[in-house]
């Protein structure tokens, strides 16, 4: 593809609409993508800004409206169209890479040198270590990608992009898994793209990303087109009062909470031991909400998941509402009231080939059976007021669960373990890939139950939540307890001090 002189807007959208039967997803909304710049995309879930982004990959076409890219109009909206004649390449959140692949072969699919049955090894080698070189990535290219972590997945998606040759880059959501320092990386790696004089339109709910990225900020809001700042123009709270139609401000932290001292606790581990942890102690009673920091390899998921049955433990005792826990599976789990809202929504919390009543019922299906069939009514009505509580926006309960914004599937699976009435809640990244006004939303509901008398055990890489969110915060480093710490004395750099080693781990 020969690069065409750059002009002053890589992307043009006018008069872009999408309609889904009866739901409109977009409506009227235009704005350019300026080029040579980053421009952030900005939006609540739900807000169009999937929709959108599938449009300009060539995912989907619109309904109304044209696009053109770099002055041309786009006719075709597939995504071979839109990378090999318009050079836009999207890095999704979902990566689409071959693990058992190596980095070349995954860089350069479908370009590869020589002739398609005998490709030249070689060539394809010499020919990535030449774009990871003007990428300034480090990496083998013979490298099998299923061997690498997810940060650097990612960054084999942008070389891939690179290779076919894209002038506009967007990212989807690309530090929702990341840790600091990846995200850090991520950023380096798009300053160069930039540079080097490719476009980008980045997506992120994490208002710091945005306000040290981007050039230009465009808003989105219940499918229309609501605002458009240069950077320096704007504040971030004004620009989430723009998102959410009101100004949310920050989070206002629970109320100090004092569980009784005398009331048993609803949940206590003696010594729990398993893959990434050893000997962890501890013990939320009623009403609290207690939570769990750590760096990535600190033990605190596979803790959580050798609570609730999912990893098999290696020693240490769990109590659960005063009686031994001790052969933990996850049907057991749920029998004995205890849930757990996994982090990975989409690999581990998803019926993706299901409905979203399905999805909210999918734990109640024996309790609304009789003689061994499914009271489908039952169902639907039961997981209609849990929709509605949770304040789920869905057209209806057979709309597909894979169609639902971020935010709206995780209170999907919050609501689906709510419906068996648990004694104790486990949480991991509660918020992960939500938006704020979603994320308000989640931390009322979870301050009801805590005021209800659930007990809460919630594990998050977002300290700001933690601190928001909790009444205590147990921080692990190294699979072990390194301090319990009273939420409102605590700061993010006394919580990374311990997780990170520099006191001795109690």
């Amino acid at each position: 593809m020969t690069a065409a002189p750059q002009a002053a807007t890589a992307i043009g959208i006018r008069g872009l609409s999408r309609s889904f039967g009866p739901v409109r997803a977009l409506t009227d909304v235009s704005f350019d993508v300026p080029a040579g710049e980053v421009t952030a995309l900005l939006g609540e879930n739900g807000a169009g800004k999937s929709t959108l982004l599938k449009i300009l990959a060539g995912l989907q076409p619109p309904s109304e409206g044209t696009v053109t890219v770099f002055g041309e109009q786009v006719t075709s909206f597939d995504p071979s169209t839109m990378l090999d004649r318009h050079g836009v390449a999207i890095v999704p959140q979902e990566l689409s890479l071959l693990p058992d692949r190596s980095v070349a072969e995954n860089v350069l699919s479908g370009m590869e040198p020589g002739n398609r049955w005998f490709p030249s090894r070689g060539r394809m080698a010499e020919r990535t270590a030449e774009i990871l070189a003007r990428l300034d990535l480090a990496l083998d290219p013979s490298t099998p990608v299923g061997s690498l972590d997810l940060a650097t997945q990612q960054l084999v998606v942008v070389a891939r992009s690179v290779a076919r040759g894209c002038r506009v880059l967007i990212l989807d959501e690309p530090t929702a898994m990341l840790t600091p320092a990846e995200a850090e990386r991520l950023f380096t790696l798009m300053d160069g793209l930039k540079a080097d004089g490719t476009t980008l339109l980045y997506v992120s709910h994490r208002m710091p990303e945005v306000f040290r990225l981007a050039d230009r900020i465009e808003v989105l809001r219940d499918g229309s087109h609501v605002a458009s700042w240069r950077n320096s123009e704007t504040t971030p709270d004004q620009a989430v009062a723009a998102m959410v139609g009101r100004r949310l401000g920050h989070f206002e932290r629970r109320p100090d909470h004092r569980p009784d001292p005398g009331v048993a606790p609803a949940l206590r581990l003696a010594g729990l031991t398993g893959r990434r942890h050893r000997d962890v102690s501890l013990e939320v009673r009623p009403g609290e909400i207690l939570g769990v920091a750590g760096l990535p390899d600190s033990g605190r998921v596979e803790l959580l998941h050798n609570i609730f049955g999912g990893d098999r433990g290696t020693g240490g005792e769990v109590e659960l509402l005063g009686e031994p826990y001790r052969r933990r599976n996850p049907v057991a789990s749920v029998g004995r009231r205890l849930a757990f809202v996994p982090g990975e929504r989409r690999a581990q919390g998803l019926l993706t080939t299901m409905s979203v009543g399905d999805n909210i019922g999918a734990l109640t299906t024996g309790r609304l059976s009789r003689f061994g069939l499914l009271r489908r009514g039952a169902l639907g009505r039961e997981a209609t007021g849990r929709a509605q509580r949770m304040r789920v926006k869905t057209a209806t309960m057979e709309q597909p669960i894979t169609s639902l914004s971020g935010g709206n599937q995780q209170k999907v699976v919050l609501g689906r373990w709510l419906a068996i009435d648990p004694a104790v809640l486990i949480l991991d990244e509660p918020t992960r890939g939500v938006d704020v006004g979603a994320k308000a939303e989640i931390y009322e509901q979870l301050f009801e139950l805590a005021e209800k008398g659930l007990a809460i055990l919630c594990s998050s890489s977002d300290l700001p939540e933690l601190l928001t969110l909790t009444d205590r915060i147990v921080v692990m480093s190294e699979g072990r307890v390194a301090g319990v710490v009273p939420s409102a004395e605590a700061t993010e750099e006394s919580i990374m001090t311990l997780a990170t080693g520099a006191v001795p781990a109690a």
